[in-house]
């Protein structure tokens, strides 16, 4: 929102895109939304879906990157993450 020549109404817009009726919106598309319970079934999905993706931690990560970037690259490779650097 720096920057912008209209503050209130990219506060409104972040405020309801993060509602749970932006969240039913974005639903209709999306297997997994971020408020709990909202999200449905849909066509071509697999059941498990949630359970298949990647197990994020991001408080380590920020930690590993401020510490050594090449560190925490050696660790997602470990892992069998992408690579972070170009």
């Amino acid at each position: 929102m720096k920057g912008t020549k209209k503050l209130e109404a990219a506060k409104k817009f972040a405020d309801w895109s993060s509602s749970k009726e932006a969240a039913a919106l974005y639903a209709k598309n999306y297997a997994i939304v971020a408020i709990p319970g909202i999200a449905q079934p849909l066509p071509n999905i697999p059941a498990d879906y949630e359970k298949r993706l990647v197990k994020n931690d991001f408080a380590w990560a920020r930690e590993e990157s401020r510490q050594d970037p090449r560190r925490m690259e050696q660790a997602l490779q470990r892992e069998g993450g992408a690579q972070v650097s170009g």
